[in-house]
């Protein structure tokens, strides 16, 4: 089973979700932006918890900032699986002292406010963001976003080279940063996310209207 098959029902989302507050032919170049990763319990977003999350900016001219602008620990409260462990190697050892996600959600709601999200099928971090707000008594309110596996597949990308890595490599694009950890996946969706957005510049597509329709065109 693929990691496309997994998050499949994120894959379908036509985001993005949240409302952007600004004209639709905004630039790209021009888009406050953001790209974000959570590291989980699991992939059960009614259920499993976050254990780190991470934010990489990408700032005017789409350019990928050099360090993340938020990457953090968090203590989920609940034992967290082997196979969950063995993935992202997060153990309660290493969360002993870390706050809490309602201890965490002021400085990550502030890092994504009056931005464009974006991530590798973001659909699971933002449910599973909304899930732990909503346990913490916490206001969330899902940002607009972009995801960058929604656009792979759109523009033409075949679901083989949907994970992250795999299609970073299958566009000859350098990883930067350690897959399954939160700043290194977000490093990677956001050098993901200006590569597609090169290319739909180069369509005639490259504003935020312009992705949001991709988003939403038929696959074949």
């Amino acid at each position: 089973m693929t990691i496309a098959d997994l998050f499949g029902r994120y894959l379908r989302r036509t985001a993005p979700h949240g409302r952007w507050s600004g004209p639709a032919h905004t630039p790209l170049e021009r888009l406050p932006l953001v790209a974000i990763d959570c590291e989980t319990t699991g992939l059960d977003p009614r259920r499993d918890r976050i254990v780190s999350f991470a934010a990489i900016r990408i700032d005017e001219g789409l350019r990928v900032a050099e360090q993340p602008a938020l990457d953090l620990l968090i203590d989920p409260g609940v034992a967290i699986p082997a196979r969950a462990t063995a993935i992202h190697g997060l153990d309660r050892a290493q969360l002993a002292g870390a706050p809490s996600f309602g201890e965490a959600f002021g400085r990550i709601a502030e890092c994504l406010e009056g931005a464009v999200a974006v991530g590798h099928f973001i659909g699971f971090d933002l449910a599973i963001i909304g899930r732990e707000a909503a346990r913490a008594r916490r206001p969330w309110h899902e940002p607009p976003n972009f995801d960058t596996a929604n656009l792979a597949a759109a523009l033409g990308h075949p679901s083989a080279h949907i994970d992250l890595a795999e299609l970073l490599g299958h566009l000859g694009i350098e990883l930067c940063g350690h897959r399954h950890s939160a700043a290194g996946d977000a490093r990677m969706a956001a050098d993901l996310f200006v590569a597609l957005a090169h290319r739909l510049i180069g369509q005639g597509r490259g504003t935020y209207g312009g992705v949001a329709a991709t988003h939403r065109a038929p696959r074949r």
